[in-house]
């Protein structure tokens, strides 16, 4: 009996998880994809999770750990689109035809953000948005502290210069 006892807590604690982290990872994921492939990412990460609860549900930082596998799976899926949409592009400037109209913008924070790589939109995410400390985004990220430093600085250059903006300082 003490074994199903155990299932009981673990499944317990998985389901409080859950609840507490799955729409924090979705709305994330949503600066970085359309919001039903965040959704469908963020589903996968937990069900990837759920397979390996009993082990990470130990770590110091279990949340860091599905959002790692969320993120990488997030920035797959980005780079693979946006290789797609510029060979489609491509296709269409070479056969003669206009490309589609511009998708609409919700804002123009949001299109300089869409305009960084996958990665450094999901840097920017995590340490603005979800404001965590930096050397916690990189972990998530796979990046040394000092990488995601540069990364982070040059993504806000890149911001700024799309927001014709004099300098992309950081006010903290």
């Amino acid at each position: 009996m003490r074994r199903a006892e155990r299932q009981l807590a673990d499944a317990e604690a998985f389901e409080w998880f859950f609840r507490a982290q799955f729409p924090s990872v979705v709305r994330s994921l949503s600066h970085l994809l359309r919001r039903q492939d965040a959704e469908d990412v963020a589903q996968e990460a937990f069900a990837k999770l759920h397979q390996h609860w009993a082990k990470v549900s130990r770590y110091e930082q279990p949340d860091a750990w599905v959002r790692r596998v969320a993120i990488n799976r997030a920035i797959s899926l980005a780079t693979r689109e946006s290789r797609r949409r510029g060979k489609e592009r491509s296709a269409r400037w070479q056969e003669g035809e206009e490309g589609p109209a511009p998708e609409p913008r919700d804002s123009d924070v949001g299109a300089a953000l869409r305009a960084l790589s996958p990665r450094d939109r999901a840097l920017v995410v995590l340490f603005y948005y979800e404001d965590r400390p930096l050397a916690e985004a990189a972990d998530v990220l796979g990046m040394s502290p000092g990488s995601a430093k540069v990364a982070l600085h040059r993504a806000r250059q890149r911001m700024a210069a799309l927001l014709h903006e004099e300098g992309a300082h950081d006010p903290r």
